[in-house]
């Protein structure tokens, strides 16, 4: 111990009044090690719920609420707890009081009304006790009040008492006798002061409500300080097991399904209130509610929470300081500024005990008395009340800016103010509008597309999405279209950026809290206009799926796609979310692939990424998306129908294979590519029958039907059509068989195939197969088979032709050049003569050079051909040349809504040398 007792009575009227009550108390070592968890729940609730009268529990409500208050403070006080101890103490002590007086007063309630039933269940019913603010994040300070809200799950009536009452009327006399057993002012003084405020309609409303009911409350009347209050919202007394089913009520009101900016307008409003109270009652030396003060760093912290939680669950927490963490895991905030803001919220949240610790009462407020100020400092460390006001006041400068940098709002430059005009102009008076286009805005737009650009907002402002918007709409879209068009001059007027970005704008408009987010995030209406201005792709994906505004939040990501480790963290994270919701899981892993693919795009067009790294980043997305749909399949599919047979019940492996064909094999998607995937099974026998999960009963299903049914949902999770849109449109025709064949195949049935019905075509198409998902077990069997089946000896002349004919065939069908425009990739000296060539050499040289099997892509197949000799080095160059501008074209095209055609006087070099190489290597009896 630091400190003797008779200091720690010094700084504290309430230990000098109430210590001698408790003889143990004053012998330091019944205080000095903390309690285990749980102990002081155990110890309280065991305590005061075998009371035998009123009298009795009031009795032992206030011993023990004394008993612990006297051992906390003595705790923090002396320096021996945290912060983190004395908040979760303080607590834990009211959970524990409140769920003893609940559960008495319930019990003396059963022996005259006898026992809630639901009309509905026909179970029992037991009230709720929902803690909120500081209780439900288990931060409660010293001397705090505790804010409740009482709920029941059904109505309906009592049974087996002496009268028979309805449930709300039992639940409303359980609040009432719960409520007067705490607040009561007896000898011993009172348990806690109880505010009720912030249920339903306040105090006006019913002291208790039906779970029906608070849903219909929130979706009907509440309001936004609502959602703040709710953020920490913790069941601590009552029916546990339904807490859940409650609080699935209340999340969807708490947070949004998308990121809302319109929370940081009601924080705003919110804050102002409060400051005009503290203006109003003098209260800047308030430790909670003034300048820099608890409440601006809650704020903070809970702004990004109303904001982003309703996208990352892991925001949803509600403790401050592992939400404050987890913002600066999440880059939401830098170091320094976490830094400084756990540090202010710790020598606040520490002063704010010290002063209630003093005589037990509910204040914020720095003390005037010369003695006790000077007793503050000493208890915070300090020798002097000088020295300690000045480290305050440094921690609520800190708290302040960080604040006022947070919630501030722009100031209107004179250039939105401009356009303020002109976008509040009447665009059907032409004298006003001529007005309203002064000088400067007009040498900004070329002389010949000024009439075009008043027609385009003219035409804006009276389509159907704007004219039909509510106040509260028309309201944020002219607070954001100033902003707007003074990004749109910032970088010089481009006719073609403001059409499509009006486009996007009458998509979303109607959901206007994407207008929020724009007008909150300067930096996300430079990012909306420099890719408007180079790609009608990235505009179209943002009409089509506004939650992908979310994107040009921050520039970091924006434009650094993730690789492949990364972006299969991120679905775990999301399967971990999403538990096992289908339509959740639908959902999400669509908002998640069109995020992903949406970054790459804007990285391309900028820049940021090399042309050549595109399809990387498009096929590892892809990847990641069929590793979580498998996972989640998986998952299904062994709740459902047990354990595939022959695998360890207890501990299964996932024998399911996908393999990657084409472009997903190569790893060459391109924005718009779908996937050839063929799914096996490997390790199982086809007719081994899988174990029902335990309970179960029914049929129990031979393992080839199990993975068909896999299959079939892992086709139907990515492509049935949500309002996301798809994941990916799939193509399993390469599948032994094709369409007329299963699903879902055993390997040895497709290893069977392929050595002995497999026409060449197939035989091509494996050189670019590869296992995209699966175990190491069924990858290892799967290349190991690849590369035997590739190495065998083949006639190079048959081979040849067998190539050729192919891909004359396909030329025939599905080259789309003429006279005035080339095909990239079915042209003659296009894409696919380089693939096919690559194709031809691998099939007919592997058994002698197996480095060609090593890999499924054309530019390291090129690599191998190169040092094998096959070709020269010219030859290879000039292929890996052509391959990566027709690559760099083929992406280029996508991002522009165009068809992969061009000029024919385009790539004439590139396609002579393709051409060339062709004549020599595919022209029998040239090469061999």
């Amino acid at each position: 111990m630091t400190h003797s007792l008779k200091t720690l009575q010094q700084w504290s009227l309430y230990l000098r009044k109430h210590l001698s009550k408790f003889e143990e108390l004053n012998s330091p070592e019944n205080w000095q090690a903390p309690l285990s968890d749980g102990e002081l729940y155990r110890s309280v609730y065991e305590s005061v719920k075998v009371a035998q009268s009123d009298e009795e529990l009031r009795k032992l409500q206030r011993y023990n609420r004394n008993y612990q208050m006297c051992r906390i403070a003595l705790r923090d006080l002396s320096g021996l707890a945290e912060l983190e101890e004395t908040m979760r103490d303080c607590s834990e002590l009211a959970d524990a009081l409140v769920a003893a007086s609940l559960d008495w007063q319930y019990q003396k309630l059963n022996e005259r009304f006898g026992v809630p039933i639901g009309e509905h269940s026909g179970k029992p019913q037991k009230m709720l006790v929902i803690g909120m603010g500081k209780l439900g994040g288990q931060e409660l300070n010293f001397s705090s009040d505790i804010d409740l809200i009482f709920a029941y799950d059904e109505p309906g009536r009592t049974e087996g008492g002496r009268k028979s009452v309805s449930n709300e009327e039992f639940f409303t006399r359980l609040g009432q006798a719960l409520n007067k057993s705490l607040v009561d002012f007896t000898e011993d003084g009172f348990v806690y002061r109880v505010d009720m405020r912030l249920r339903p309609f306040g105090d006006s409303g019913p002291l208790v409500s039906s779970f029906s009911a608070l849903e219909h409350y929130y979706e009907i009347h509440g309001r936004a300080w609502e959602r703040y209050a709710l953020v920490k919202a913790r069941m601590m007394a009552g029916d546990f097991e339904l807490a859940n089913d409650l609080f699935d009520v209340l999340r969807p009101f708490v947070y949004r399904r998308y990121v809302d900016f319109t929370a940081m307008d009601s924080l705003r409003d919110l804050k102002q209130m409060i400051s005009a109270q503290v203006v109003k009652k003098g209260m800047q030396n308030n430790l909670k509610l003034g300048p820099g003060g608890i409440r601006e760093i809650e704020f903070i912290v809970q702004a990004f929470q109303l904001v982003h939680g309703g996208r990352d669950k892991q925001l949803q927490g509600r403790q401050l300081l592992p939400t404050l963490h987890y913002l600066l895991e999440k880059g939401f905030i830098e170091a320094p500024q976490y830094e400084g803001l756990k540090a202010a919220y710790y020598f606040l949240r520490r002063c704010e005990n010290r002063v209630q610790e003093w005589n037990d009462q509910q204040v914020h407020d720095l003390p005037q008395d010369p003695d006790q100020q000077l007793f503050l400092a000493q208890s915070m460390g300090f020798e002097s009340y000088g020295s300690f006001l000045e480290s305050l006041n440094v921690h609520r400068d800190l708290v302040q800016k960080e604040f006022s940098a947070l919630f501030a709002e722009d100031e209107i430059s004179e250039q939105a103010s401009a356009m303020s005009k002109v976008w509040m102009s009447n665009f059907d008076d032409e004298e006003a509008l001529d007005d309203a286009l002064s000088e400067e805005i007009l040498e900004k737009i070329p002389a010949d597309q000024r009439d075009v650009f008043t027609k385009l907002i003219r035409d804006f402002k009276q389509s159907r999405s704007v004219i039909h918007l509510s106040a509260n709409g028309v309201e944020r879209l002219n607070a954001l279209m100033p902003l707007l068009l003074e990004a749109m001059f910032e970088n010089g007027y481009s006719q073609i950026a403001l059409t499509r970005i009006l486009s996007v704008l009458e998509n979303i408009v109607q959901r206007s809290v994407y207008l929020v987010l724009l007008k909150e995030n300067p930096q996300s209406l430079k990012h909306l206009v420099k890719l408007a201005q180079v790609s009608p792709w990235l505009t179209d994906m943002l009409a089509k799926y506004p939650a992908l505004l979310d994107q040009l939040l921050d520039e970091r990501s924006l434009y650094a796609p993730l690789k492949l480790n990364a972006l299969i963290d991120e679905v775990e994270h999301l399967l971990q979310q999403v538990g096992d919701d289908e339509e959740m899981f639908m959902q999400e892993i669509r908002h998640w692939r069109h995020a992903q693919v949406f970054r790459v795009a804007a990285a391309d067009v900028t820049g940021n990424v090399h042309v050549m790294h595109v399809s990387d980043y498009l096929t590892w997305i892809a990847e990641a998306v069929l590793h979580a749909v498998v996972k989640f399949a998986w998952q299904l599919m062994l709740k459902k129908n047990g354990v595939p047979g022959g695998l360890d019940i207890e501990n299964p492996r996932n024998p399911f294979l996908i393999l990657g064909y084409g472009k997903l094999g190569g790893i060459e998607l391109g924005y718009g590519s779908d996937l050839d995937i063929v799914m096996l099974y490997q390790g199982v026998s086809p007719s081994d029958v899988a174990t029902l999960p335990a309970g179960k009963n029914g049929r129990q299903l031979e393992n080839s039907l199990f993975f068909v049914r896999m299959g079939q949902k892992i086709i139907s999770l990515m492509t049935t059509m949500m309002p996301a849109g798809i994941v990916y449109e799939v193509d399993t025709r390469l599948r032994p068989n094709g369409a007329s064949g299963l699903m879902v195949t055993d390997f040895e049935a497709y290893r069977n195939y392929i050595e002995n019905k497999a026409w060449n075509w197939e035989h091509q198409a494996m050189t670019r197969a590869r296992a995209v998902v699966g175990d190491k077990h069924a990858r290892s069997a799967f290349e190991e088979f690849r590369k035997s089946y590739l190495q065998r000896p083949r006639d190079i002349e048959t081979v040849r032709l067998e190539v050729v004919e192919m891909r004359q065939k396909m030329k025939d069908s599905l080259d789309k050049s003429d006279e005035h425009l080339f095909d990239l990739k079915q042209g003659s000296g296009g894409i696919v003569d380089i693939e096919f060539m690559m194709q031809f050499l691998v099939l007919a040289h592997a058994n002698r050079v197996p480095e060609l099997v090593m890999f499924s892509d054309n530019m390291r197949i090129l690599e191998s051909v190169s040092k094998a000799g096959l070709l020269t080095e010219q030859q290879v160059e000039q292929l890996q040349s052509a391959y990566q501008v027709y690559r760099s074209k083929y992406h280029r095209v996508a991002l522009q809504n165009e068809k992969p055609l061009v000029e024919q006087t385009c790539y004439q070099q590139e396609r002579e040398s393709v051409k060339m190489v062709w004549e020599q290597l595919m022209q029998p009896g040239q090469v061999g």
